[in-house]
């Protein structure tokens, strides 16, 4: 276990664990009573080692490692760190490194073997589960981290993320991210996290700007700031985007771009390329309804001059100067372009099932959307070749290949790819029933029989 630990701190690039610790947590594990050492000079390492991760920089959580690795030294037996260290494993992929699944379960159940009853040991075993796509396992072994440790705020945090990952239980997201906030008001993920929620899930949008609005307060308020909430600018500002107030959306984008010109946080070039691409969404928001005044204007130019052939045909000029500048911006070829060294990069790299999942329905996804489906069929039996073996994403390429079928009207190889996918583990039963790919199968009776499995 100890040249485990050795590997995993060695070669990792981690990004932080701070998606669920920081301010009242920090006392939390402060406490030597609660997760402290027998071994002082380890609990030192280990506080040390939170005071970085609580930074975010990839810098800092490169050192928290290496404090990390110290207090396990020191005391082999020391369980938070071994459930840390499995926790910040999980953002190894920030910087491109490979995420070990296999080795965050090791750690896992290093630290609930060390103490059973560690809250913190469960929701990192619940990640492990999610991201083996087994939901189920990872709610339940969430909510035994609150049986545990319900004074924690980081338990219900993760029993919330976990509630997340089900369409059919985003109540209960809503319920724990709550539960959270109850038991720390001033924890901002619980925020981004409802901001999100609320944007995506409910179509709230003026309850998603509330919480992204309460994570800029934190940003702007709290002290020490925690780096994390500038996020909230960029919610903002998608919020605003979803409630067609491009305006002030657009403004918000770019107080987040000024605002992190000298933000250390990792994902950060991730973060500025999502802002411009929805300032890109605010300025195609004000061109439709920019346009949509021209075309009011021009029609009542026209009513008014009827009898008037020469203004007829200036108004068709302007439209015509018009469309000459719109057709310069050939946004959808440029896009297309720029996805395809992307796609090859990942399916040449990547092995995690959950990675591969992502590109694959992209780049699936893409295809439809392009009514190109007999070439995402074959492009899928390519795939179905190269990643024989890897159920979780054979079970997702099933799923895909059914997509396609029903689409062509082929309801003989929809049921047959569909009970494949499901025999290999896809099990969002409420997804496939709610899916508009499904529209030419869902009055067959051997689907609604296959629906029927979610209860």
């Amino acid at each position: 276990m100890k040249n485990l630990i050795k590997i995993v701190l060695l070669t990792s690039l981690s990004a932080s664990f701070v998606t669920s610790m920081f301010g009242q947590t920090y006392d939390y594990y402060q406490n030597p009573q609660k997760i402290g050492s027998k071994n002082p000079k380890a609990t030192a390492y280990f506080i040390k080692a939170f005071d970085f991760i609580s930074h975010w920089g990839k810098e800092d959580t490169d050192s928290a490692m290496v404090y990390l690795h110290k207090a396990i030294i020191d005391d082999s037996t020391y369980a938070i760190a071994y459930a840390t260290l499995g926790h910040i494993l999980k953002y190894k992929g920030y910087d491109g490194a490979t995420v070990s699944i296999d080795s965050m379960a090791i750690l896992a159940e290093k630290a609930l073997k060390l103490n059973p009853r560690l809250g913190d040991g469960y929701t990192l075993l619940g990640r492990v589960y999610a991201m083996k796509n087994d939901y189920r396992k990872a709610i339940d072994a969430c909510k035994r981290a609150v049986e545990v440790e319900p004074s924690h705020r980081e338990t219900w945090f993760w029993l919330g993320m976990r509630f997340n990952d089900l369409p059919e239980t985003i109540d209960s997201a809503v319920w724990a991210f709550n539960k959270s906030l109850e038991v720390d008001p001033n924890f901002g993920q619980p925020h981004q996290k409802l901001g999100w929620l609320y944007l995506y899930g409910k179509l709230d949008f003026k309850q998603s700007a509330y919480h992204f609005r309460q994570m800029i307060r934190l940003y702007e308020e709290a002290k020490p700031r925690d780096e994390r909430m500038i996020v909230g600018y960029w919610g903002l500002g998608e919020a605003l985007i979803a409630d067609k107030n491009f305006e002030d959306a657009t403004d918000t984008l770019h107080l987040f771009l000024k605002k992190s010109r000298n933000a250390n946080i990792l994902p950060l070039n991730s973060l500025r390329s999502n802002v411009f691409a929805g300032l890109v969404r605010c300025h195609l928001g004000l061109a439709r309804q920019e346009l949509g005044n021209f075309i009011e204007l021009s029609h009542e130019t026209n009513d008014k001059n009827k009898d008037d052939a020469g203004m007829t045909v200036h108004i068709i000029e302007e439209i015509d100067a018009l469309a000459s500048e719109v057709k310069k911006f050939d946004f959808l070829d440029t896009l297309k372009k720029i996805r395809e060294p992307l796609y090859a990069n990942v399916f040449d790299k990547a092995t995690e099932p959950y990675v591969l999942n992502g590109a694959v329905f992209s780049r699936i996804r893409s295809l439809m959307d392009d009514k190109n489906n007999k070439v995402a069929l074959n492009e899928l039996a390519i795939f179905v070749k190269k990643y024989d073996g890897k159920k979780e994403v054979i079970s997702n390429l099933n799923f895909l290949m059914a997509c396609n079928y029903s689409i062509l009207d082929k309801k003989k190889q929809t049921l047959k790819y569909l009970k494949l996918a499901i025999g290999d583990g896809f099990n969002n039963f409420q997804w496939i029933e709610n899916n508009p790919d499904f529209d030419n199968v869902k009055d067959d009776p051997e689907f609604k029989k296959i629906v029927q499995q979610k209860n």
